[in-house]
């Protein structure tokens, strides 16, 4: 599995060191710049919010993934 997609998953489960592991990975070894890594956690957000929009997670849900978000943005 890519790192982008471990990112995605990890930050939609709410797991933020994880996510600031694997972006810290993906920044310093995979990928030159920030490019892919910052995919992985813009496609988890984005999967959060169309499962907020169908009521399939709510409010808590969301701002644990956001909080993970910020974990890896600040890598």
């Amino acid at each position: 599995m890519q790192t982008t997609e471990l990112i995605s998953q990890a930050l939609m489960k709410g797991r933020a060191a994880e996510v600031k592991q694997l972006v810290e990975k993906g920044v310093g070894r995979e990928y030159p710049g920030r490019k892919n890594p910052e995919r992985g956690l813009l496609s988890g957000m984005s999967i959060i919010g169309d499962k907020f929009k169908k009521n399939e997670v709510y409010v808590p849900e969301v701002l644990i993934a956001a909080r993970a978000m910020k974990a890896g943005m600040k890598c």
